[in-house]
């Protein structure tokens, strides 16, 4: 919610105002990256390095996938508005995702896409022309919760994605009936 540019021009603009001041901590080493330079001008930064190595176990015990904790309706809604914001070739790098996991998931053995056949796959529909620009829009899917990974029998990481099966079906009759209009 309040990663959208308009949220974070808001803030900025607020953080500016005399009197005002933010206080705010980050846990990703890129996460300076989704501003650009007008807006973190605004925001007037001071920057300390607070590093505990502690684990996040009171941060994340309120937090679960969008998708274990919802009914499928919900579950559906929230793919769908992520979805439309996503870029196009974002949005074709998700769709690839969601219909090998489709394909494959029936299978016992499935632990989801080995990273590097994903990164074939993505080359040869031309959406990526770097393994480090897929695994950047992989952060963009973990951080909505659209995907996780996890090390398959082989030691490779693989993506998979966290929803149910008809869950990821209405979202493709959804998205293919939306491109027909």
């Amino acid at each position: 919610m309040l990663r959208s540019s308009s949220v974070q021009t808001f803030l900025a603009s607020l953080s500016a105002v005399e009197n005002v001041h933010l206080i705010a901590s980050i846990d990703h080493v890129n996460a300076p990256l989704m501003w650009n330079q007008s807006v973190v001008t605004k925001y007037k930064w001071l920057w300390y390095d607070a590093t505990t190595f502690d684990p996040y176990i009171e941060e994340t015990s309120y937090e679960n996938s969008l998708f274990t904790q919802q009914s499928g309706n919900l579950a559906l809604r929230s793919m769908i508005n992520v979805f439309k914001s996503l870029t196009p070739n974002a949005k074709n790098i998700f769709l690839l995702l969601t219909n090998y996991h489709l394909e494959h998931c029936a299978d016992q053995s499935y632990s989801g896409i080995p990273f590097q056949m994903l990164y074939q796959k993505c080359r040869e529909n031309f959406l990526v022309n770097s393994d480090q620009t897929l695994r950047t829009q992989l952060i963009e899917f973990r951080d909505h919760k659209l995907i996780r990974s996890r090390k398959g029998a082989d030691g490779a990481e693989h993506i998979f994605l966290p929803a149910d099966s008809s869950t990821l079906r209405d979202f493709l009759q959804q998205v293919e009936s939306v491109d027909q209009c």
